[in-house]
């Protein structure tokens, strides 16, 4: 019984430390704009944000992915694929990626992505 009490109080509490953490941080900057992946073979890789909007371009343009955000508190979305145009893509229209975003310093913004039981971490910089 004292195990399940404990759980129910640390449980709802650690939720709320991290409620709070995310909105201490302000992640507005990724609401809206251009944004190039930072150490991406893809030198030209980027993608825009517009509203719930994704597109992101490889290969100055040749290849594109379509998403759709739905933000889940203000330092983290998900992001559910429409359409994809690279050759071999690991990923499928129909799956879903959670952002997480981890620190921001001026225009460089750290993430954790996670999709399809398979997690990594980046660094974006925003440019428009």
């Amino acid at each position: 019984m004292k195990q399940f009490l404990l759980v129910l109080f640390i449980v709802p509490f650690h939720y709320l430390a991290s409620a709070q953490a995310d909105q201490s941080m302000d992640c507005s900057i990724l609401k809206k704009g251009t944004f190039k992946y930072v150490g991406l073979e893809d030198t030209t890789a980027y993608f825009t944000i517009k509203k719930s909007n994704h597109v992101e371009y490889h290969e100055g343009g040749k290849y594109q992915i379509k998403s759709k955000l739905k933000w889940l508190n203000p330092c983290q979305y998900q992001m559910e694929m429409l359409s994809n145009t690279i050759p071999d893509f690991p990923f499928k229209p129909g799956d879903v990626m959670l952002v997480t975003i981890n620190k921001i310093e001026g225009n460089t913004i750290y993430y954790t992505s996670e999709v399809n039981k398979q997690t990594w971490e980046g660094v974006l910089k925003k440019i428009e």
